[in-house]
């Protein structure tokens, strides 16, 4: 599906005196990010202006929307205007890092879970706290959600959506070849031999059709496949599984790329910054439900059809969790704190964001945001599908420890290593916890 055919929702900002512009950040002299200046309709530059910075991870669909968001934020706060920045999710933690070690963080940013301790236990985030019940609005947000963004009993990051994994299937693309859509969810090796049967039945197909990209790298998936097995990422601040637990896992890369059943290695690199599925070179994909916004406005436009992620025992131990999509926090170096809350409750409560996100965001935190959005037939999938699951999760997103934006990016670096072929799954879990002992330990 074209993004500007989805209502109004992909209107670029900028039709009249906004436009999006493009600015490197300079990372190590190698990282560039896209950036983007909004004019806003403030007082005419006067000492009473305040400009605001934010930034966030996320592809150009992404970007549009939130800048569409801006200009209605701007509209309604003369003389507060909103520069802003956006990445891919690797490239955003790389700037913000800089940023955070001198002390230049954007006044508010997309914060993740992984990093949320970090980034508060080194005083880059402030608690949000003090601003609750007058600036940011918190009774629209389940106490769930809202705990998520919890540090030692204050609030360092305000949930924007919540979203859980999903695997999503291309129909038509299986009828195409002539494979069997599958009409429920399916064990792991029921999800292995169908990766194999697409990449079988794609391998004439212009393009060649695969299965899947690897999905042993997806650090989360690693914790839905550990619950179902009676562990966890976690257990209180050590870890709460094995390293044999981990070659296990990994050890299912090198199976199913002998199989043909992944998308290979080299070319899943090839494709950065574009979605294997959404392009058409695979027919499924293990990713976050909101995803199917995203993939769905792929080059191919493929019709996606979300099933549960693949389970042994799915009736009695699914594995999955809700999980805070995405958060916002403020700079601690802020110099408009007050501005900057401001802008947070708006993008997390406003029902005009709602209507102008979606689901692509995930499901709305909020519920005031939630009864603004117009379903289309893509959000009420989502929100369907998160219906259907509910009573059906059974785990919770692990919490966040100091350490765990590192052992999540190790965990990827790893992963690619054991797809590539150059370690072996032992040899790549027993690296991984070496590294991971030194993460938690600060």
């Amino acid at each position: 599906m074209n993004l500007h055919a989805r209502s109004d929702r992909g209107t670029a900002r900028g039709r009249g005196h906004h436009r999006m512009v493009r600015a490197g950040v300079a990372v190590a002299a190698v990282l560039a990010v896209a950036a983007c200046s909004s004019g806003g309709s403030g007082s005419g530059g006067s000492d009473q202006d305040v400009s605001l910075t934010f930034s966030w991870w996320g592809d150009a669909s992404r970007a549009e929307r939130y800048e569409q968001a801006l200009e209605i934020f701007e509209e309604d706060n003369p003389g507060i205007t909103v520069q802003t920045s956006y990445a891919g999710f690797t490239d955003y933690w790389t700037a913000r890092n800089t940023e955070a070690a001198s002390r230049t963080l954007p006044d508010v940013l997309q914060m993740d879970l992984a990093y949320l301790t970090e980034y508060t236990e080194f005083g880059h985030v402030i608690p949000l706290d003090e601003y609750f019940g007058d600036t940011i609005e918190v009774d629209t947000i389940a106490e769930p959600l809202l705990a998520s963004g919890q540090v030692d009993g204050q609030t360092y990051g305000l949930a924007s959506s919540a979203s859980t994994l999903g695997t999503f299937v291309n129909t038509d693309l299986l009828d195409e070849l002539g494979v069997d859509v599958p009409q429920e969810g399916l064990t792991w090796d029921e999800y292995d031999a169908l990766l194999a049967e697409i990449s079988a039945a794609g391998a004439e197909h212009d393009p060649a059709v695969h299965g899947s990209v690897d999905y042993t790298q997806f650090f989360w998936l690693f914790q839905i496949w550990l619950q179902q097995n009676g562990r966890s990422l976690f257990d209180g601040e050590q870890l709460g599984f094995t390293q044999d637990d981990l070659a296990t896992w990994w050890g299912k890369s090198a199976a199913i790329h002998e199989q043909n059943g992944f998308l290979p290695t080299k070319r899943q690199e090839q494709l950065s910054g574009a979605d294997a599925v959404g392009v058409g070179e695979t027919a499924a994909e293990i990713s976050w439900d909101n995803f199917l916004v995203r993939f769905s406005e792929g080059q191919a436009e493929p019709n996606l059809t979300l099933l549960p992620v693949p389970a042994d025992d799915f009736e009695n131990n699914s594995g999955m969790f809700l999980k805070p999509g995405l958060q916002l926090s403020v700079a601690a170096n802020s110099e408009h704190p007050d501005e900057a809350a401001k802008l947070v409750d708006f993008l997390v409560n406003d029902p005009r964001v709602g209507e102008i996100f979606g689901m692509s965001r995930g499901v709305p935190a909020s519920s005031a945001t939630l009864e603004g959005v117009e379903l289309d037939e893509l959000d009420q999938q989502i929100l369907d599908y998160e219906s259907a699951l509910e009573p059906h999760l059974v785990g919770s997103a692990p919490p966040p420890v100091a350490g765990l934006s590192n052992l999540e990016a190790t965990f990827t670096t790893i992963a690619m290593e054991v797809a590539y072929g150059t370690l072996t799954a032992d040899e790549a879990a027993d690296r991984w916890f070496a590294e991971a002992e030194t993460a938690l330990a600060g």
